[in-house]
Parts: structure tokens; C-alpha cells; sequence
């Protein structure tokens, strides 16, 4: 089975734990003002399912200590038969297989992929529907929603992450949104939040794409402390309760 691949890396250490090789898959349903990967969004180059089966076994003996695949993106979800595919391989072949997806598409295909999955690294990116469809351009939040509840259903664990853009998401109370939505989902194991950055700007302008937000400062770090220790609170207080 062919499908699209914008790249990938053999040695990825920051796509999930361990040494993985990172697949990222072109194609998403989104278009988020503060993507860092935009040249995922165009068809990329054609794989077949097997040949990229064969490559990534090559490298199994690194997978050590937790490593293995991570499908990333662009949108893995948008590309689910051939990640089925080459997921029920990788699984037969004993291989710990992650997926870092922003949760924004679900129907049976995406359900039995995520079944395939042994670790989800999923973006909760706003709080409210309107920022989803303000920051996003896409009217998802129910889906995310709704894929919470079954990745929690299913017990497959989780990893989230949210980036933080100053003077979009940044406040406390931000925070205490955020948090009263996951609170109740007992598989995820992490919640970190991102600083958003301005490394990937330099794409928009090869691409001939338009940056909304372009003169954007990146988020300032000691800010970004403070709301990490807020969040940590919140998710420690649950604990001791």
C-alpha cells in the first residue's frame, strides 16, 4: 500500500521515549497559526508499505530502553490505511509504536489504528471550540473530545502537550481551563506544556505561505515556569485527593 511521507529520521530522540525512527506523514487537517512543520501540509513523497517495513527493522536493535516508530506529521490520522498496515507489522515484529496526532479525526479507521498504538503523544491545543476554529481553522474540539474519552476507555496511554503562545493561551486561568478538561482521564500519564517559538517562520516564506503570526515573540520562559508549576499543582492536588 502507498502512502506520503514528507520525511523521516532514523535517530529521533524527541518523538517519544527512546531512540525512534520518526515517519512523518504529509498531509493535515488543520492549518494552526503557530505550526512549526507547514511542509508537511502538501502530498509529499510516495512509500510502499512494505518497503518502509523493511527499512524501519533495520534499526530495530537501537530501539532500546522504550524506543521504536512514532507516526508524526503533519496529521497521521488523515493516512490510516496505511498506517494499519504497516502499525499491524511493526507490532507483529515486536516493535513499540507511538503516534503524535492532534486528535482531530476519528471514525473506525482512526480507532483501530489508535488500538495499535501503544502510546499517543496528543495535542490539546485550545480549550474552547472558538480557538480551534480562531488559531486551527478547524471545528475539531468535540473530536478531541471524544477521542479522549476513548483512548481512556481503551486504557491506551497518553502523553499531552499544549503549546503556549504568548497573549493567545497564556494566562492562569488558560491553565485552569485546560486542566478542567483532561482531569478526568485517567491514562494520561504526562501534561507538558510547550513554549511556542518562531524557528519555523523561515518556512512560511519559502513556501509562499502566509504567517499570521508573524512579529510574534516567542514565549517568554520564566512566564512559561510559572504556568508549568500552576499546572503541576493542579495535577498533584488531584493526586493527593
Amino acid at each position: 500500500m502507498i502512502g506520503y511521507i514528507s520525511s523521516y529520521n532514523s535517530f529521533a530522540t524527541m518523538e517519544g521515549p527512546g531512540i525512534r525512527f520518526a515517519i512523518f506523514m504529509s498531509g493535515c487537517n488543520l492549518r494552526c497559526a503557530y505550526c512549526h512543520n507547514p511542509e508537511t501540509w502538501p502530498q509529499g513523497k510516495p512509500y510502499d508499505s512494505d518497503e518502509l517495513y523493511k527499512l524501519i527493522v533495520r534499526y530495530k536493535p537501537y530501539f532500546r530502553n522504550g524506543g521504536g516508530v512514532t507516526f508524526s506529521g503533519g496529521e497521521p490520522l488523515t493516512q490510516p490505511d496505511f498506517l494499519i498496515e504497516l502499525a499491524s507489522r511493526l507490532k507483529e515484529s515486536g516493535i513499540h509504536i507511538a503516534m503524535d496526532t492532534s486528535c482531530g479525526i476519528l471514525g473506525d479507521k482512526q480507532k483501530r489504528l489508535y488500538e495499535l498504538c501503544d502510546l499517543i503523544l496528543a495535542d490539546l491545543k485550545f480549550h474552547t471550540p472558538q480557538g480551534y476554529n480562531d488559531y486551527c481553522k478547524g471545528d475539531v474540539f468535540g473530536t478531541v473530545i471524544e477521542t479522549f474519552r476513548y483512548l481512556n476507555e481503551k486504557n491506551i496511554p497518553v502523553w499531552l502537550r499544549t503549546v503556549i503562545v504568548p497573549e493567545i493561551n497564556d494566562t492562569p486561568e488558560d491553565i485552569d481551563k485546560y486542566y478542567a478538561v483532561i482531569k478526568d482521564f485517567g491514562n494520561i500519564e504526562k501534561y507538558e506544556l510547550k513554549p511556542f517559538h518562531t524557528m519555523g517562520f523561515s518556512k512560511y516564506a519559502e513556501l509562499n505561505i502566509p504567517n499570521l503570526l508573524e512579529g510574534a515573540e516567542g514565549m517568554d520562559m520564566a512566564k512559561l515556569d510559572a504556568l508549568r508549576a500552576r499546572l503541576d499543582s493542579l495535577m498533584k492536588r488531584e493526586i493527593q485527593v
